[in-house]
């Protein structure tokens, strides 16, 4: 099994107001936030706001709908903007961004991925949008354009790609990446894009704040 990574990152606000949010919007749904601290506990991980990002990643489980009408709602009544992004049983990465509890751009690394996350919805990602989002980051565009490129399994040429490193197509988007653009772990090199700093820990790479807070959802 690859890598499975579902991971929010909000803008302009800090780790209290993302939770007190999300009480608020789990409180509508009949459940509440309970603090988990056991070791390997499979819970949400809120993190220390850093460089203007408090990330949040999401449990183990891929509830998709419910878990981004949260987000959606963390947005709204914090005005804020803010991102989910995921990799797919390590094949795949995308985002969906958010703005003031709108989606308003969505991004697949492939165009013909079989799990249907946005159902038909288009997810060419654009990166004048992305951009137009975080001006105070002076985001270069051309780099936002080479990390939103994306592939389609069906080409005859993937298979070219799949077993060779050194491929053209696959350059890192910028210098200093780890990574080259089409690989599903870019999505770390596009978290630093974003200014989102990562350290490996436990054979993955986590984001460098420290958790603030570990807690589940339970029922009332």
């Amino acid at each position: 099994m690859g890598l499975f990574l579902r991971t929010n990152m909000f803008r302009g606000v800090d780790q209290e107001q993302v939770y007190a949010a999300l009480e608020q919007f789990w409180s509508q749904e009949r459940h509440h936030l309970e603090d988990d601290q056991s070791p390997g506990a499979d819970s949400y991980a809120l993190h220390e706001q850093h460089n203007g990002w408090t990330v949040l990643n999401w449990t183990k489980g891929w509830e998709w709908d419910l878990r981004r009408r949260a987000q959606l709602h963390v947005s709204r009544v914090l005005d804020c903007s803010g991102l989910l992004t995921f990799v797919y049983d390590g094949d795949l990465w995308g985002y969906e961004l958010f703005h003031h509890g709108q989606v308003v751009d969505r991004f697949l690394q492939w165009t013909d991925t079989g799990p249907k996350f946005f159902g038909d919805l288009p997810c060419q990602g654009a990166p004048d949008v992305l951009v137009a989002q975080f001006p105070e980051l002076g985001l270069n565009v051309r780099h936002a354009r080479a990390y939103l490129t994306s592939i389609s399994a069906d080409d005859p040429r993937y298979e070219d790609f799949a077993w060779d490193e050194y491929d053209p197509r696959n350059q890192p988007a910028r210098d200093g990446d780890r990574w080259g653009r089409l690989e599903p772990a870019a999505i770390y090199d596009f978290w630093r894009y974003l200014g989102v700093e990562t350290h490996r820990a436990n054979h993955r790479y986590t984001p460098t704040a420290p958790i603030w807070r570990r807690f589940t959802t339970a029922p009332v």
